[in-house]
């Protein structure tokens, strides 16, 4: 089952994480850039808003997925393979991903295919706790992820403005728990808030109705808004999130700070809950009455393709624009990343990136056309 809503978000999740990673790898700190007081982010790049959406839906569409299983009399002894081999599947894929794309020095990186995988193998248990228990779980992730990195001394693993360890132990585990780039705490929660969302909103998710509506949704969310801004008041005493000029007082995606989380999380609800209320079917209704607000099918079908191929997408950016780096970097100096960061203007990168997402359209429509294999069709054949 489909939600344009869902599509819609992903959508522009992926996108916003190719424009990024294209400007951040390729023109961070070309020549200095002014940006804030930090290179790796200008002031027009939408840094730190893709990965929470994206993982937030996570948890979205694991809790649609899991209403099909359960309509299709899937055994719940079934449904939990299904949800660990996908969850170790994508572990499995994100290390691959580290060492063929980012080089194995970055292999315990902890990218958001490692957070996500994780969430799954979460999924399997979490899925079963009455309603109390994931929001306290979503507190507790919260709450201890500042103590944790007082504790560990988080600014001495960012030196250079990217997550750095040693092959030891307690480095990978700590970067796993939490100094690296999508540690469990707090970035497990994300998926988690998801997956009640999907629950509680989405028709069809178990035999129950919704017990939430979009507008609760947004009502939520309001809630969680006023909070980041109470958040962002009391921010300056707290040593860790200092303001950076535009952004508000305390917002950092490294560390997720507390306004970050509470931001990030109240802005993903409320999108969830106007488009759901704007473009999906209404709950409870049949195939015949229409959404409020109705796109030509052929966008509708962009979205569709898009959001089925996000994964791929995720990928496949990172190896059009890295490896190409590599290859030059030890052609011109002998070294992968010698142009890392400084390779060309932003304004030259982001527009690379606006190329590669408008060629993934014909790309994935004739993989499509073609029954050809991608990783979400592996994942489905190697887990379901």
């Amino acid at each position: 089952m489909r939600h344009l809503s869902i599509d819609i978000l992903r959508t522009a999740a992926i996108f916003m994480m190719v424009l990024v990673h294209f400007v951040e790898n390729l023109s961070a700190t070309y020549d200095t850039q002014d940006s804030g007081g930090h290179p790796l982010t200008p002031w027009w790049l939408p840094s730190g808003l893709a990965a929470p959406l994206f993982t937030l839906l996570t948890g979205v569409s694991y809790a649609i997925w899991l209403g099909v299983q359960q309509r299709r009399g899937v055994s719940e002894d079934e449904v939990n393979r299904r949800t660990v081999r996908r969850g170790l599947f994508l572990i499995g894929l994100g290390f691959a991903f580290n060492i063929f794309v980012w080089l194995p020095e970055d292999t315990f990186n902890w990218d958001v295919l490692t957070l996500i995988g994780t969430a799954m193998l979460a999924f399997s248990f979490v899925r079963h706790l009455p309603m109390p228990v994931p929001l306290l779980i979503v507190a507790l992730l919260a709450a201890f992820a500042p103590l944790l990195r007082a504790t560990t001394d988080y600014p001495a693993y960012w030196q250079n403005y990217h997550f750095d360890y040693d092959f030891t132990l307690s480095d990978v585990l700590l970067g796993y728990l939490v100094v690296g780039y999508f540690p469990v705490f707090p970035w497990l929660l994300y998926p988690i808030v998801g997956l009640l969302v999907g629950r509680g909103v989405f028709a069809g998710v178990g035999s129950q109705p919704p017990a939430l509506t979009s507008r609760g949704l947004m009502a939520a969310s309001g809630v969680l808004a006023l909070a980041a801004v109470a958040s962002s008041l009391l921010a300056p005493l707290q040593t860790e999130t200092a303001s950076v000029d535009w952004r508000p007082p305390g917002w950092t995606m490294f560390p997720a700070s507390t306004t970050y989380i509470l931001g990030t999380v109240a802005a993903g609800m409320l999108l969830l809950g106007l488009l759901h209320h704007l473009v999906d079917v209404p709950d409870g209704s049949d195939d015949r009455r229409a959404a409020r607000l109705q796109l030509p099918a052929s966008v509708t079908a962009f979205f569709n393709r898009t959001s089925r191929h996000s994964l791929s997408i995720y990928l496949l950016h990172h190896v059009a624009h890295l490896w190409p780096l590599w290859i030059y970097g030890v052609a011109s100096q002998g070294e992968p990343t010698a142009h890392w960061q400084a390779f060309m203007p932003a304004w030259a990168s982001a527009g690379l990136g606006v190329v590669f997402f408008a060629a993934c359209v014909p790309l994935f429509a004739w993989l499509d056309r073609h029954d050809l294999p991608t990783a979400e069709s592996v994942m489905r054949w190697v887990c379901d």
